[in-house]
């Protein structure tokens, strides 16, 4: 059982790499535009804080996985063409995490420690960290195309993964590249929402995947001295029977709350929580509870410079 949680919790991670309505009084007849504004040479640095419990439980056996991982990540925009479209290079500079089975002593790793240390779980993690990708985002947080770095003989370069990337990629494994969210074409007012739909894939059998439709629904909260308050809530667009298949999504249906600074076109923080249960996960028995938290704030990088140094020489 424990490597099927440990299991869980590595695909977690490894996407990350990841986002309930709000009454009004009065409605506001305003409308906002709400794009991401993008200035060549410009940096965005994030720090992501996250908490992940899950219970697994069979008969009278019961296991708890507890993690907590904080990640260090940035974007820089490397150019914007005339229409506003931006190439993003982004990448996660560190990771901290802690992983305890039960009442086990924690299993720890952080990327800047040396690479010998490492514990075997933790290696997928590490293969992540520090290798630069670009994306190329639309004012709305689009994805044009998405260019991976080519090393040869004659130096590094820059390679489209595809050369005909569709205008809206539903795949999951697209959607997670990235730092944005999708934002609306038009205008909206306060309590209006827009969705995005992508596909998430589950496994049938070992030779076989489904993929089931997902949609994420925002709305736009609030604004107020320019800043812009987005909700938003996952729901899984097809019925599922199957026990099997529900357990592979039990993460996929978050909700949050987001903040966009509306004259720097940035976003400032993200707020993601999710809690959800699941029975009959081993061949009609058993139950697992999945609870997480995630937290993601804008933070100046000399701060973050300085934090790092700081843990570096302990």
């Amino acid at each position: 059982m424990r490597s099927f949680v440990f299991c869980v919790l590595s695909l977690f991670v490894c996407l990350f790499l990841a986002p309930v309505s709000v009454s009004h009084a009065e409605e506001d007849a305003t409308t906002y535009s709400l794009r991401f504004k993008f200035t060549p040479g410009e940096f965005a640095h994030y720090l992501v804080d996250s908490q992940n419990q899950f219970t697994v439980q069979l008969n009278q056996d019961k296991e708890v996985t507890v993690n907590s991982t904080q990640t260090q990540k940035h974007y820089r925009v490397v150019a914007v063409d005339e229409t506003g479209n931006a190439t993003l290079e982004t990448m996660i500079d560190r990771v901290q995490m802690s992983v305890q089975f039960n009442d086990d002593v924690p299993k720890t790793f952080d990327s800047i420690q040396p690479q010998k240390k490492d514990l075997d779980q933790f290696a997928p993690i590490r293969k992540n960290i520090g290798h630069p990708s670009r994306i190329v985002y639309s004012p709305v947080g689009e994805v044009i195309s998405v260019l991976e770095l080519h090393t040869t003989s004659k130096g590094s370069t820059f390679k489209e993964v595809s050369k005909k990337v569709p205008a809206k990629l539903t795949d999951e494994k697209s959607r997670n590249l990235g730092f944005l969210i999708p934002l609306p074409e038009q205008s909206v007012k306060i309590g209006e929402s827009w969705n995005e739909d992508f596909d998430v894939e589950v496994s049938v059998s070992p030779a076989l995947r489904k993929k089931v439709p997902i949609r994420r629904i925002f709305t736009l909260d609030s604004v107020e001295d320019q800043l812009a308050v987005i909700s938003f809530k996952t729901k899984i667009m097809e019925r599922l029977n199957d026990p099997k298949f529900s357990i592979q999504l039990i993460q996929k249906t978050p909700s949050g709350t987001i903040k966009l600074d509306l004259e720097k076109g940035l976003i400032i923080s993200q707020n993601v929580s999710l809690d959800k249960a699941q029975v009959g996960v081993f061949n009609g028995k058993g139950a697992m509870r999945a609870i997480s938290t995630l937290s993601e704030t804008l933070v100046d990088p000399a701060e973050l410079a300085q934090k790092t140094a700081e843990t570096a020489a302990e």
